[in-house]
């Protein structure tokens, strides 16, 4: 019978472990929240983009239909709404910065979600750095490389 206690006590504090945050619903960009319809995306494109949302090519593949915007943050190269191409769901929206902007917007960008989700999980590559804040639903990643600032909402 013991045994069955600490069966029940060890299931339920590693399913504490897994707990979502929010992440999914998290709203980087106001208006814009992952698992949307491509319908309501590109009917509402006004509040993310300074201009119309465009198929991009280059980056679509079989699984993923990718659409580019204007960001209407100037430090914003490339703005990007992954879909998925069955589900017609918004799985991941990506923001890439001025490779001359890195330095100002990691710190910018590092404090900004610290302060409103918790402090990143930190990992090192052999090309960068990334911050994760994640939950089993979703996951906010920032990219760092020399010159390279991405910053990544994707559904898991």
């Amino acid at each position: 019978m013991r045994w069955m206690t600490n069966l029940l006590l060890i299931t339920v504090l590693s399913g504490c472990s897994f707990s979502d945050r929010g992440m999914a619903k998290l709203q980087v960009v106001e208006d814009l929240k992952l698992g949307t319809s491509i319908e309501d995306v590109k009917q509402q494109w006004f509040l993310y983009s300074t201009k119309p949302l465009q198929v991009d090519q280059a980056v679509s593949s079989e699984s993923a239909i990718v659409y580019r915007g204007i960001s209407r943050d100037p430090g914003v190269t490339g703005f990007y709404l992954f879909f998925n191409s069955k589900k017609k769901n918004l799985e991941q929206v990506e923001w890439r910065y001025h490779s001359s902007m890195t330095e100002a917007k990691e710190k910018e960008l590092l404090d900004y979600w610290a302060k409103k989700l918790w402090e990143p999980s930190y990992h090192q590559r052999w090309d960068g750095k990334v911050y994760v804040w994640s939950d089993r639903k979703a996951r906010l990643e920032l990219y760092l490389a020399d010159g390279i600032c991405h910053l990544i909402h994707r559904l898991n």
